[in-house]
């Protein structure tokens, strides 16, 4: 969905003109905003358009498309003791347990998991936590300041917002922390006023926290023959830009199946 974005920096090295950020010029409605239009606590903003992406609503779209495809959701915990050639082999027989035809060639998009499937030590967790609260903001906002960014993004025609947010390298914790909570809500009163209640507060929906699979040296998009019989195109390491790249990585993807050259051992369209 399209919005008006508002980013603010606090650093004393913020951004002074527009050639100091490289994205300007692939963006609509560039700008940098007066003093009036900041925030407490920031030195300089800019706005321009942008978009957000409604992730359940994404996932179940991607869902309902694969179904409507002919495409089946098997859900299975796939086992690691025997290596990735061995879980291969597992979800192999699955697939032909469910009645699936046979599998010409797999795609690994395993995330965080690819760390304890595939072996690859150089995937890591960076755990984020956000907060969803009732009632849509106006626009995108995103505050930089020096080792942190806090972020508002409206759920268009959700009538929710997500508040914003952390980075924490290396960290697996998944239970939800009250002080980065209290933090959050803290910082993003003054870039979400239009969302408090009388007394001040957000109204809590819920707080969540996940670890973005992340990896030294970048996303691994590529492929690799199995234990010389299972074909398969690696896609995981994107951290958190994986809404942001789906598309383009499908793509590409796609490409490295096509390169494959598995056309006659298809039963049917990919």
């Amino acid at each position: 969905m399209s919005h008006v974005s508002k980013e603010y920096f606090m650093p004393a090295d913020a951004p002074v003109t527009a050639t100091d950020l490289w994205w300007h010029g692939t963006v609509s409605s560039f700008a940098h905003l007066p003093a009036s239009a900041l925030p407490s606590n920031t030195k300089k903003g800019v706005s321009f358009d942008s978009l957000t992406i409604d992730a359940p609503f994404y996932l179940r779209y991607l869902l309902s498309t694969l179904k409507e495809q002919g495409g089946k959701l098997v859900k299975s915990r796939l086992p690691t003791h025997e290596g990735f050639a061995g879980a291969l082999d597992f979800a192999s027989t699955l697939a032909e347990r469910e009645g699936l035809s046979r599998v010409a060639a797999f795609v690994n998009a395993t995330g965080i998991g690819a760390r304890a499937l595939v072996g690859d030590l150089r995937v890591f967790p960076t755990r984020g936590q956000v907060i969803l609260v009732k009632g849509e903001a106006k626009a995108i906002r995103t505050w930089e300041g020096k080792g942190s960014i806090y972020y508002v993004l409206p759920r268009k025609g959700g009538g929710e917002t997500v508040l914003g947010g952390v980075n924490e390298v290396g960290n697996w914790d998944t239970t939800v922390d009250d002080k980065t909570t209290e933090k959050i809500l803290t910082r993003c009163r003054d870039l979400a006023p239009e969302l408090l209640g009388e007394d001040g507060n957000f109204k809590v929906s819920a707080v969540q926290v996940g670890l973005r699979p992340s990896r030294e040296g970048g996303p691994r998009v590529e492929t690799e023959i199995v234990d010389g019989r299972f074909p398969v195109v690696h896609s995981y390491g994107h951290s958190g830009a994986g809404y942001q790249n789906s598309i383009g990585n499908a793509r590409k993807v796609v490409r490295l199946l096509n390169e494959l050259g598995l056309h006659s051992r298809l039963p049917a369209k990919l």
